[in-house]
């Protein structure tokens, strides 16, 4: 039997997610903007929807990357690698970056994606 396909198991992983962000709010943030006027009413639930799905496929690649690191946990450092490592995460590449100067004094380590 082969391995499901990445939409597959991305989807399997939406459907286990019991919590949801507020379209309201998603809503009130995009109109927070000047440059956007009225928002369609399916607009902020197809982005609350887009966000959880990009939340789970981080969260998942995360674990991944705690496995594979031997650690139990998912720590700042552990999220950057999974940024760096992952062509998808490109877009977010150096988010983690002021977390990890607070947390080791100001050395960031960042292995550039090797």
């Amino acid at each position: 039997m082969s391995d499901p396909l990445p939409e597959d198991a991305a989807l399997n992983s939406y459907n286990k997610i019991k919590t949801h962000f507020p379209s309201a709010r998603i809503k009130k943030l995009m109109q927070s903007d000047e440059e956007i006027g009225k928002v369609a009413q399916a607009t902020p639930v197809a982005v609350g929807r887009a966000l959880e799905l990009f939340l789970c496929s981080l969260v998942e690649k995360s674990v991944e990357t705690a496995t594979n690191d031997q650690t139990r946990k998912i720590t700042t450092q552990i999220l950057n690698n999974t940024i760096n490592n992952n062509e998808q995460f490109d877009f977010i590449v150096g988010v983690c970056d002021k977390y990890l100067s607070k947390s080791s004094g100001g050395n960031v380590t960042n292995n550039g994606g090797q």
